[in-house]
């Protein structure tokens, strides 16, 4: 019987067939630098508002205004967490993989301008800075990261340039 196992230079010889292949597809997509820093902007903003959420909702730290935590409070924001987290994790696979960033951009751009008019009815008589920081500079960052999604929706490339 023969050997049917695949040797060194049969693998080597298979690889060098998709090597071209696949250095054209990396290397083919190449973002501006404005995108980059909007999509670094964008994940370290909502990183960092939810790392304070989860450190304000475990008493980690200290907040200035008591009256403000309630448990409707929480309620409210966890579920505002956890969608802002998913949608960064959506927007971070959709550039990476070039798979349907600009309707995953669109969608948070809806949820944020919801949210953010929301915000502005419920939360306008809270917002003072000396009382409550955290909550203060989160609804009033707001309509920065519409626009950061926004630009950066729209700057974004999404076909491979063929040299």
């Amino acid at each position: 019987m023969a050997d049917k196992k695949l040797n060194d230079i049969e693998i080597g010889a298979i690889l060098e067939a998709f090597v071209e292949s696949r250095d054209v597809t990396v290397a083919s997509i190449n973002q501006s630098r404005t995108f980059k820093f909007l999509i670094v902007f964008i994940n370290f903003y909502v990183l960092g508002f939810i790392i304070i959420y989860y450190f304000l909702r475990y008493n980690l730290l200290q907040a200035v205004d008591n009256g403000l935590m309630t448990e409707e409070f929480f309620i409210v924001f966890d579920g505002r967490a956890q969608i802002m987290f998913w949608s960064l994790v959506f927007i971070n696979m959709g550039a990476y993989f070039n798979i349907g960033f600009r309707i995953i951009s669109l969608i948070a751009i809806v949820y944020l301008s919801n949210t953010t008019v929301d915000n502005a009815v419920i939360f306008s008589g809270l917002v003072s800075f000396a009382d409550r920081p955290y909550f203060s500079a989160f609804i009033v960052s707001r309509p920065i990261i519409i626009i950061a999604i926004a630009w950066m929706g729209l700057s974004y490339k999404n076909r491979l340039e063929v040299d």
